[in-house]
């Protein structure tokens, strides 16, 4: 921009009347939308919810945290409610929040924070979560940490798999779990080990509860832990076993309206409103609210530094979402053709939603703004139909996150990279209008019993909009294909979408 403004020589009032110009474009481009969705959060203050039921004395909950502070700001009056219904509860902490560089820096009072500075400040952190969940009724016995790295397990679910590729944190500096009073020290960071310590976990307390944060939480360690969830889930086999319950604590302006209010009901955000979550309300009378208070405010090194962010979940109710069930559609061979025409889609359900306008980045780039996923298979490919609110930038790049299950085990990351005009090796894809088709060929050798699967958009660098993830398993053909599913035109907000398969 200065060499912009050298370069033509302007005056000094029409160099201030360009840059006016352009607060007033940067304003209206990302200000006005953040406006409009608080304002649509604020409307979903009116609708009412049905009740998610207390635990009872025969309950065996499991929360899962990606933080310490996620377990209290989510789940802190349903916990405190479950220990006095006598019901035995457990809450897992997957990473000591040992990334948090600003909080480190205060706590110090220092700008260039040491290692063994962020390892000082998980061990305040798991402090501050005993003492919350102590505060609720709960003794340090039932907490377990993990000690994975904060900021790490997304590139752990997409990149970091096994103990051939190690996660280095760089915070920590460290690739092996540091933390002595972990569940397993010294365990390697990859996405296998996450897998495993849960499994062990799971497979042994039997939870009839879990909890575990929402796939579209923008938190990328939230989102990944949902991920591993669901695939330590389907190793042991007990995806229809235990009822699973979501929630959120990062999506764009929300929790509304921001800072304390104690009388206000927590809803969800508009955006995730008909994306198929089927969500429910956990009411805190005054005096649960006031537990939960107190323990939210234990959290003394997070308060410190956004306050009235963690205050906004202080509310007359708390807020869970069950999944919508999902499946991988099979079809017979060439039904799909990759041609860019989606008639072949007709009738096929959609995989997963993602609500449009809903990162303010695609306000200039709307050609990246996913909205629908699609997800069939034959027995040679799989598959997927991206939609966009409009029509395709030639200069957005689409990507295809996957993970194949096969034999009763979650697969390694596959990343699929597509653009007009550039060759991608081992998939089939044609972009036409705002849909993008892919095909993937299906290993020979493994039987797939389904995927899990997300994508994204990017322009150059910088991530523009990211869908939730699903699980999708494999059902018979002659009942997919007879099956009635809603037309692929349909509004965005009536079709049925996918996540998890439940009975």
């Amino acid at each position: 921009m200065r060499k912009f403004l050298a370069k033509y020589k302007l005056s000094r009032r029409r160099k201030l009347l360009i840059l006016a110009l352009l607060l007033l474009w940067g304003v209206w481009r990302y200000g006005y939308p953040l406006w409009v969705e608080r304002q649509d959060n604020l409307k979903e203050l009116k609708h009412s919810l049905k009740i998610l039921p207390a635990a009872v004395s025969n309950d065996r909950v499991l929360v899962l945290s990606p933080h310490c502070d996620d377990e209290t700001l989510a789940c802190g009056g349903y916990i405190s409610k479950a220990v006095q219904h006598g019901a035995e509860v457990r809450v897992v902490l997957v990473t000591n929040g040992d990334g948090f560089r600003y909080a480190a820096q205060r706590m110090f009072k220092e700008i260039r924070v040491k290692p063994k500075d962020f390892k000082a400040l998980a061990a305040k952190r798991q402090a501050e979560s005993i003492a919350a969940l102590s505060s609720l009724g709960l003794p340090a016995r039932n907490i377990t940490f993990l000690g994975y790295p904060d900021g790490g397990t997304a590139d752990m679910w997409l990149r970091f798999w096994d103990e051939q590729q190690l996660f280095t944190s760089p915070y920590t500096r460290a690739n092996h779990n540091p933390y002595p009073n972990s569940m397993q020290p010294g365990s390697p960071y990859c996405g296998r080990s996450i897998i495993d310590n849960l499994k062990k976990i799971i497979s042994s307390y039997k939870p009839t509860m879990l909890f575990c944060p929402h796939p579209n939480d923008n938190h990328s360690d939230h989102w990944a832990l949902y991920c591993f969830t669901l695939a330590a889930l389907y190793e042991l086999n007990m995806l229809d076993d235990i009822k699973l319950n979501l929630y959120l604590v990062h999506r764009g302006d929300w929790p509304v309206p921001q800072g304390l209010h104690a009388q206000v009901p927590l809803c969800p955000p508009a955006g995730l409103t008909h994306l198929g979550t089927r969500w429910r309300t956990f009411p805190l009378d005054a005096k649960l609210a006031e537990e939960k208070k107190k323990a939210v405010m234990q959290y003394r090194s997070q308060i410190a530094v956004y306050r009235r962010f963690m205050t906004s979940f202080i509310r007359c109710s708390e807020l869970f979402g069950l999944p919508a069930p999902g499946r991988l559609v099979t079809i017979s061979e060439n039904k799909i053709r990759i041609d860019g025409k989606i008639e072949d889609w007709n009738k096929m359900p959609v995989a997963m939603l993602d609500p449009a306008q809903d990162q303010g980045k695609v306000e200039v780039f709307r050609g990246g703004d996913l909205t629908k996923v699609y997800a069939a298979r034959d027995d040679r490919r799989l598959y997927v139909r991206l939609d966009f609110w409009q029509r395709m930038s030639k200069s957005v790049e689409s990507r295809l996150y996957l993970h194949l299950l096969t034999g009763g085990k979650v697969g390694p990351p596959r990343i699929y990279s597509f653009r007009p005009g550039r060759i991608t090796l081992g998939a089939k894809y044609k972009a036409a209008g705002q849909y993008l088709e892919i095909a993937i060929p299906l290993p020979e050798q493994l039987k797939v019993e389904g995927i899990i699967l997300g994508a994204e958009s990017r322009w150059r660098n910088y991530s523009l909009d990211k869908t939730g993830w699903a699980l999708l398993r494999t059902e018979d053909k002659s009942s997919q294909e007879d099956s009635k599913a809603a037309p692929a035109d349909k509004p965005v907000q009536d079709q049925a979408p996918s996540g998890l398969n439940l009975k």
